[in-house]
């Protein structure tokens, strides 16, 4: 109760600071809050679990340039039938157009391997224009050997701890490529009224 406590007054006062400032420095600052909510949740859980072997050297970031760089230069050398061919559009051309929303959710998934800063995962999103849902509109992981077991899983916390930071009250999954990997951690199929897609949805 107390920890609950706690997450609300920390949510009060990021969403308090964060209506002083310009939007994309506002929206940028919200994602980071939850960025480091995940981390810490993160970090406790797998103490706890004695899993840190597979998560350490995680990283979670804002994607950037060098995210983009790494997707088109190294991701694209395990793409293949029995893996991932990709996307229709480059990670490049994706950002751009979330951008043009101020309030555009992005996570690029870093790990340190071996001395090396590895991106393991991308998503992107954007909320509703009533702020209602956030929906994420695509994710991609890598496909090399040491891809990041359950990245799925820092990808899907952000997203929901940023969708709560907005006031939304789900998040929603567009074209799942692997329903079942999202329904494991609650999600389950939802429609939305006049869009076109197969969607899945989580309440908060």
């Amino acid at each position: 109760m107390r920890d609950e406590i706690v997450h609300r007054g920390a949510i009060h006062a990021v969403r308090k600071l964060a209506l002083s400032i310009g939007p994309y420095a506002r929206y940028y600052l919200l994602k980071r809050h939850a960025r480091e909510l995940v981390a810490e949740d993160i970090n406790e859980r797998i103490q706890a679990a004695g899993a840190r072997a597979n998560w350490r050297g995680m990283q979670l970031a804002t994607i950037d340039d060098d995210a983009i760089e790494f997707a088109r230069l190294e991701w694209v050398r395990y793409y293949g039938e029995g893996t991932h061919s990709g996307f229709p559009h480059s990670w490049e051309t994706l950002l751009k157009k979330h951008r043009a929303r101020p309030s555009f959710f992005d996570l690029a998934v870093w790990q340190i391997v071996d001395g090396r800063r590895v991106l393991q995962a991308l998503a992107l999103g954007k909320p509703s224009n009533a702020k209602t849902h956030l929906s994420l509109n695509w994710v991609e992981r890598s496909f090399a050997p040491t891809y990041l077991r359950g990245a799925l899983v820092p990808i899907l916390a952000c997203a929901e701890e940023y969708a709560k930071l907005l006031g939304s009250y789900r998040v929603v999954i567009k074209d799942p490529v692997d329903p079942g990997k999202y329904q494991r951690y609650g999600y389950a199929p939802f429609r939305i009224k006049g869009a076109k897609g197969n969607y899945l949805s989580k309440e908060l």
